[in-house]
């Protein structure tokens, strides 16, 4: 009888284990994507009204002989090209020094990212390796921004606050300036949690956008990014 008390006591105890450790494991988590994530807003939201806002064409375009297109001559552009580079140039200014905040849409349930990034982890981290534990663990959770002071004039907001029905969050009229929409993967890491790597995107527009893996580390006891590469542009 002692025996099969004693055998029960073992299994809750590491049953517990097991349980703190994966409670643990998401907190540390959770406690570094507190940490990078102003610079993860500031390394891939977009002010729309830039990013949509091209310079007119200026001068006289010059093509070879065989009517390939070479370039542009400046130095032809007509009056009506200058005020219009003028007009450009002003307006430029004008949203560069606009201090409203830029509303961005944030998904705040993270998921595991549904691609193999075990190659690319290994590729940029030269002796270091994702770790993926044998035990099942949750593979999303809702994350906690509200409270997260950013670095720049982005302001985020819950995406559960915007239409849900498809493209009508980019078609609505707002009374703010909405740039667009930012989302993030959970992030991996390699077994001594000293380095990391997640995927981020953010999307202006049913064919407007852009992807990114993102990669970070621990230096100097902070957690920084240290690179950032795009993966798909829409």
């Amino acid at each position: 009888m002692k025996k099969l008390l004693n055998l029960a006591l073992l299994i809750v105890v590491i049953l517990f284990s097991s349980c703190e450790k994966k409670i643990k494991d998401l907190e540390f988590e959770k406690n570094v994507m507190t940490e990078i994530f102003p610079s993860l807003i500031d390394s891939t939201c977009i002010d729309i009204r830039l990013f949509t806002n091209f310079p007119p064409k200026y001068g006289e375009s010059i093509y070879d002989k065989t009517g390939h297109y070479i370039g542009v001559d400046s130095t032809k552009a007509t009056e009506e090209q200058k005020r219009k580079l003028l007009e450009w140039k002003i307006n430029t200014e004008k949203i560069k020094k606009d201090t409203s905040k830029i509303i961005v849409a944030f998904d705040p349930l993270l998921k595991d990212n549904s691609q193999n990034l075990r190659e690319d982890f290994q590729k940029h981290f030269k002796n270091a390796k994702i770790y993926i534990s044998k035990e099942k663990k949750e593979s999303e959770y809702v994350f906690d921004f509200k409270n997260i002071k950013l670095n720049n004039k982005f302001e985020l907001r819950n995406i559960s606050q915007f239409p849900k029905e498809r493209g009508l969050i980019w078609l609505a009229k707002y009374d703010f300036v909405f740039s667009g929409a930012v989302f993030f993967s959970r992030i991996q890491f390699d077994k001594d949690k000293k380095f990391g790597i997640l995927d981020g995107g953010f999307a202006c527009g049913d064919r407007c956008g852009q992807g990114f893996r993102i990669y970070i580390k621990k230096a100097n006891n902070k957690w920084i990014i240290d690179d950032v590469e795009g993966t798909w542009v829409a």
